[in-house]
Parts: C-alpha cells; structure tokens; sequence
C-alpha cells in the first residue's frame, strides 16, 4: 500500500479490492502508516479501487472516527455508487474519479 505525505495531508492509496478477505491485513497496513504521524489530514485516494465491501467500509468509517479531516477522493462511479447508498456523502467530503 502506498502513501505520501504533503502539506501535513496524508494520501493512502487504495488498489484492487477492498473485501473481507484482505480487510485485516489492509487495517494493520493503515495503522503502521498511521502511526508515523506528521499530517492533520487523510485523503484517501480511490482511483485504482474496483471494490469495498462492508469490510472496507468499516475501515473508513474507524478512519473518520479519530482524523475528523477525512476525504475520498478520485472515487470510481460503482465504488461512489456504493458511498452514496450508504449515506457516506453526509459523514465525508467525497470527490469523484
């Protein structure tokens, strides 16, 4: 998983699917990023994401919970489809691809 830091933003790069079959593995790699610190903001870039399901929505939603400056960005239309049946366009800031 990849991630850059710039202007005190944290990008976390999302690929392929994000299911419950990678979900644990995909948390603790997050945590680790996390854990370096020096950023007051996440966004979390969506543009090579094909899936999430209810695994990786959870995910966000623990991501969201403790950095209140979370946005999706470049969000594919089946991925942004999904956000929106959730209701996740009224806890995020969510840009499409």
């Amino acid at each position: 998983m990849k991630s850059l830091i710039e202007n005190e933003t944290l990008t976390i790069f999302f690929e392929g699917e994000l299911n419950s079959y990678n979900s644990e593995e995909v948390e603790k790699e997050i945590e680790s990023i996390l854990a370096k610190g020096g950023f007051k903001a996440i966004k979390l870039d969506f543009a090579d994401l094909n899936y999430i399901s209810s695994a990786g929505l959870r995910i966000i939603v623990r991501i969201k919970q403790r950095y209140d400056d979370t946005s999706l960005v470049k969000v594919p239309d089946g991925v942004f489809d999904i956000f929106t049946m959730v209701g996740f366009q009224n806890l995020l800031k969510i840009e499409k691809k």
